[in-house]
């Protein structure tokens, strides 16, 4: 057998010249291939160095993230940079508006960009007020750390909530009504960046994000340190003003609009209550509330008593 022949049989076993060129055996002219379950990544989806890879053995709850990305307004903005514990990367003004923005000291210094590029960033139908800033994610203390602090408060719990609009605007409640965490799932909530930073109208800085696992794991864990876990519910007979009127430690949570709380958070809630209405489950009158004016009132109910 000639040299030749054995090295052509190698290269039809093994591949190696497809490998090399991306020719398939029976095409003209190399095309492109991608392996079965390759991600492509881009701008916004980028590959995770394994070294950030949180650890196997790391508790759930800790270290969790407030926002990565782009943040844009006004009051989102400044909050961001007025946040030691904040880490920026960069920071984009147009020159209409770098009159209006007062850098911290020691800041790094903005890049000075048309509009269009403002938009390009953070989407065209944002509105960015002239002012963009790439940060990077900010960490929480895990909830259990946060939960043990005191011997009362207020923990608002959101069961697979995602409107960004929503959650932004709970945020600015819990800062208005002293809550110490917003819990959330891992899997079934909204980015905390860009539109629902600009909703929460700075209140991502200062109020900590929870991410969960599991949210009827997470709630038997607070009730087995004194928490009590009050889960919001239409049908139920009993008012929030009763399930609530004594101090203490409280959890509400609160379920997503259409399906309300999942079955198994439902059983584990300590009881369910409901905000008494006067209108009437008929066309023309409310069957129910936003779930963040339905929070509003949960808050200020729990804070009154």
């Amino acid at each position: 057998m000639s040299h030749d022949s054995r090295n052509s049989r190698f290269t039809r076993k093994s591949g190696k010249n497809r490998a090399n060129t991306g020719d398939s055996p029976d095409s003209t002219g190399p095309t492109r291939k991608r392996a079965y379950g390759m991600r492509s990544h881009g701008a916004t989806n980028q590959p995770r160095s394994p070294k950030n890879r949180p650890s196997r053995n790391a508790r759930a709850g800790s270290g969790r993230e407030g926002g990565s990305g782009w943040l844009y307004g006004a009051h989102a903005c400044k909050a961001a940079l007025a946040n030691s514990r904040r880490t920026i990367h960069e920071i984009l003004l147009t020159e209409q508006s770098q009159s209006r923005y007062t850098l911290p000291k020691g800041s790094i210094p903005p890049k000075i960009v048309l509009p269009n590029v403002l938009d390009k960033v953070v989407g065209r139908n944002s509105v960015h007020q002239g002012i963009a800033v790439k940060v990077a994610p900010l960490e929480w203390p895990s909830l259990e750390d946060i939960a043990d602090q005191d011997e009362d408060g207020l923990i608002l719990v959101l069961d697979q909530i995602t409107d960004p609009q929503n959650v932004g605007a709970m945020l600015r409640l819990c800062s208005a009504f002293g809550v110490k965490a917003l819990v959330m799932q891992t899997r079934k909530a909204p980015p905390l960046s860009g539109a629902l930073a600009k909703v929460a109208v700075g209140c991502l800085e200062t109020i900590p994000v929870c991410l969960e696992t599991n949210i009827a794991n997470t709630l038997q864990n607070l009730q087995r340190i004194g928490w009590i876990v009050t889960g919001l519910a239409g049908e139920t007979k009993l008012d929030l003003k009763d399930a609530i009127s004594s101090g203490g430690k409280h959890v509400i949570v609160m379920g997503a609009e259409g399906p309300g709380l999942r079955e198994r958070v439902r059983k584990t809630c300590d009881h369910l209550a409901k905000i008494p209405m006067m209108s009437k489950p008929v066309l023309g009158q409310a069957e129910s509330l936003n779930v963040a004016t339905a929070a509003a009132i949960a808050l200020y109910e729990a804070r009154r008593n």
